[in-house]
């Protein structure tokens, strides 16, 4: 007689017998520490922004200020001379900080490299703050290359005109203004410019600037 194989009985699996066990939830850090860590990052920003400020501050006390010891004395350029030169390099002068002409004096009172460099911003910002337009303004006249070998305005005024300075016209200034004309355009066609401007600026009557000649 053959035995009978014991019976095997299967139980079928489910879903949930297949489920790994959820892992449990991470808590939250606890309220204190969260408002911990958001005070000590409000602290490192603040810092990081403090830091810049005295860094800048530091900075700009490094800069020196330039001395104005000008070659021509303000008293030797009369306000009609002056006019043409601001109307062909920075018409805004009078008005704006930072002007072309303030950042141009400093340029040739310490050897700035460029015109808008940050070092060279503040050494003007400086100058304007310690000085009067007209001082920068004849201090930058009074050192500038205006060609032919004339550096300063006295020296331009006897290169070109043989008179000095106190003499100059309307007309003859604004020739040698446009030497100092940042776009350094054709001679009369700068001249007609800087006369132009001038009338725009009420500097001059369009009368007046009908009646000039250009002095080539």
């Amino acid at each position: 007689m053959v035995a009978k194989a014991p019976h095997t009985y299967c139980v079928p699996m489910t879903l949930a017998d297949t489920a790994q066990p959820a892992p449990e939830p991470v808590s939250a850090p606890p309220r204190r520490r969260r408002g911990r860590r958001l005070v000590i990052g409000i602290s490192i920003a603040l810092l990081v922004a403090a830091g810049g400020t005295i860094a800048g501050t530091y900075y700009y006390d490094s800069v020196p200020l330039i001395e104005s010891n000008a070659a021509t004395p303000a008293a030797a350029v009369p306000p009609a001379v002056e006019k043409p030169f601001v109307a062909a390099i920075d018409p805004d002068f009078y008005a704006a900080d930072n002007s072309l002409i303030t950042r141009r004096y400093v340029m040739l009172g310490f050897g700035a490299e460029k015109e808008s460099g940050l070092r060279t911003r503040i050494m003007a910002h400086k100058a304007e703050t310690s000085y009067t337009k007209t001082e920068i303004l004849d201090s930058y006249l009074g050192r500038a290359d205006y060609g032919r070998g004339a550096v300063g305005l006295d020296a331009a005024a006897q290169t070109y005109f043989a008179k000095p300075v106190a003499q100059l016209s309307v007309a003859e200034a604004a020739l040698l203004a446009v030497q100092l004309h940042p776009d350094r355009p054709e001679p009369k066609a700068g001249w007609n410019q800087i006369l132009d401007t001038m009338v725009e600026l009420g500097w001059l009557t369009p009368a007046d600037r009908t009646g000039l000649a250009f002095p080539g």
